[in-house]
């Protein structure tokens, strides 16, 4: 395993790769399976992983358990670094944020958290984090030593990505979602590249897409087949996010033991800057061949919401990219069980009527209404 560490903590040796506790084998109820998460861990501690990222919400507030469980089981929590975040959407004020925090050193049996986020920070979630003084709650936690390094997650657009963190001098790292596909799509790869310029190095989520990277489709496994450089698809990804000189350590959700030894050994042969030209352009090929699939250049900001009449727009855009992007629509309409959900619960584009409110909040300047249209001739329903 390659290790690295962040330029406002020089001392901290991080693995490359760090195991994402928000996707755990499941038992047939849908609880957690300790043993295959405990023997997850186990490998992941054999191959030299030492980053665990966990979350008040993951696995309906399970997950922070399982892992402080295991932890004090196997003995190794001087071995490791524990990252957990602040729910902000489960706070209404400073006490309730405190109240959490215990609970969260509870679940995980320790004195303390090394990495504490603030959070999947939007602009909205930035406003109600200095209007009840959370702020001054992070920095009192890390005066008494019960969080180590303060940062923040992101979902939102760039500018105010940069406002947060000229706003926020104490963060000491963040984590965006940043892959070969959203690097510019999203803007994530200019967001690292700020904050690189101001000290702050990156943690990234989602390096797979959620798995659409490491199990893509036909068209973008020839690209690969057809490359010089033979590589899984996984690798592929994995290698592009870990070769961008201002990532410390890239998550992944891994579920089974072929999973993380394989994720390993890309992490343990991976070093900055070191994927060469040829290597880029094809990268940059599979990159284009998503982006042609793409319908509809939706960046989840939610500024269109709410709708009126209770469209989940993002919701929508986000399944039509999906189904497009896994080559479903290649011949035409296709059934989606995620849309079939979006409608069942009444925020399906059937229930838009034109009033184009949501167009003049869209950053992105999409004709809404459009592609409401668009998307609900595309996908269906069984």
């Amino acid at each position: 395993m390659l290790y690295r560490s962040f330029p406002k903590m020089p001392d901290e040796k991080i693995s490359a790769l760090g195991f994402g506790l928000m996707r755990l084998p499941l038992k047939p109820d849908s609880s957690i399976d300790y043993e295959k998460t405990k023997e997850l861990v186990c490998i992941a501690l054999e191959q030299g992983v030492n980053y665990f990222d966990t979350a008040w919400p993951y696995h309906g507030g399970t997950s922070e358990t399982v892992l402080g469980k295991i932890v004090k089981e196997l003995g190794v929590r001087d071995k490791i670094y524990i990252a957990d975040k602040l729910p902000i959407w489960d706070i209404d004020s400073k006490e309730k944020a405190a109240s959490i925090f215990s609970k969260q050193l509870e679940k995980l049996q320790t004195d303390h958290i090394d990495f504490y986020l603030l959070h999947a920070m939007s602009k909205d979630h930035w406003e109600k984090v200095k209007k009840l003084g959370l702020l001054s709650l992070i920095n009192e936690l890390k005066a008494s030593g019960k969080i180590r390094h303060p940062g923040f997650s992101f979902h939102d657009t760039p500018d105010v990505f940069q406002k947060i963190v000229d706003e926020y001098p104490a963060a000491e790292f963040c984590q965006v979602q940043y892959n070969y596909l959203d690097g510019d799509i999203q803007g994530t790869a200019k967001d690292i590249e700020y904050a690189a310029a101001r000290g702050i190095g990156t943690i990234v989520m989602e390096p797979l897409r959620g798995g659409l990277l490491a199990q893509p489709p036909k068209g973008i496994a020839d690209i690969f087949e057809a490359a010089k450089e033979k590589r899984a698809p996984a690798e592929w990804g994995l290698g592009y996010v870990l070769q961008n000189p201002n990532v410390v350590c890239t998550l992944s959700g891994m579920g089974a033991p072929e999973q993380m030894r394989m994720n390993c050994v890309t992490a343990a042969t991976v070093s900055p800057d070191s994927m060469t030209e040829t290597e880029l352009k094809t990268i940059e090929s599979a990159a284009e061949w998503f982006k042609q699939r793409i319908k509809v250049p939706c960046t989840g900001c939610r500024y269109c919401m709410p709708c009126p009449k209770n469209v989940d727009i993002p919701a929508v855009f986000a399944d039509w990219n999906r189904m497009s992007m896994s080559g479903a629509l290649e011949d035409g309409p296709a059934v989606s069980a995620n849309y079939a959900k979006i409608k069942k619960d009444g925020h399906g584009a059937e229930q838009c009527v034109t009033c184009h409110k949501c167009e003049s909040l869209c950053p992105q300047k999409i004709k809404i209404p459009a592609m409401l249209a668009e998307a609900r001739k595309m996908l269906k329903v069984e």
